[in-house]
Parts: structure tokens; C-alpha cells; sequence
């Protein structure tokens, strides 16, 4: 039995720890492990959606569309499987 952790659940812990800094740890990332809805239902600011594109364009060397509506729709669970599949 492999005791190695599924890539996809080790990257949305990762995010919902990113989640929170951005937000300033108004929710903790064990809130939003278990939050279900978009970024935004959860009460991320547009503030806080900045500071989190930074933060992902940063570490993941990705590029995200701010302009793109599709970005504030963002679940925890879709982003996480965007940054699994790069």
C-alpha cells in the first residue's frame, strides 16, 4: 500500500494555504478545503484574487488572464486541476 499522496490532493492543499495568505487568514485553508463554490462565493475579493494570480504566476510560472471572467469562477477544486495539468 503507498503511503504517497495523490498529486491533485497535495496541490489543492497547497492552494487553500495560498487562498488564505491571499486573503489575509480571514479563512483558514481547512475552511477552504471543505468550502464548496467559486473563489468569489467564498469571499475572495477581487483584493485577494490579484494577490493569488501573483502568487500562482510566481511559483507555478504560469500566465493567468485577470481579464478573463472564467477566472472569478475559479473553484478551488477547477484551479488546483488547472495547476496539476499545467
Amino acid at each position: 500500500m503507498s503511503t504517497a499522496q495523490d498529486p491533485a490532493t497535495e496541490e489543492r492543499a497547497r492552494l487553500a494555504g495560498l487562498i488564505s495568505d491571499a486573503m489575509d487568514g480571514q479563512l483558514a485553508a481547512a475552511e477552504i478545503l471543505t468550502a464548496r463554490g467559486t473563489l468569489t462565493e467564498l469571499g475572495v475579493t477581487s483584493l485577494a484574487l490579484l494577490r493569488l494570480a501573483d502568487t500562482l504566476e510566481d511559483e507555478y510560472g504560469i500566465e493567468l488572464d485577470l481579464a478573463d471572467p472564467a477566472f472569478y469562477q475559479e473553484s478551488v477544486d477547477s484551479l488546483a486541476a488547472r495547476l496539476v495539468t499545467g
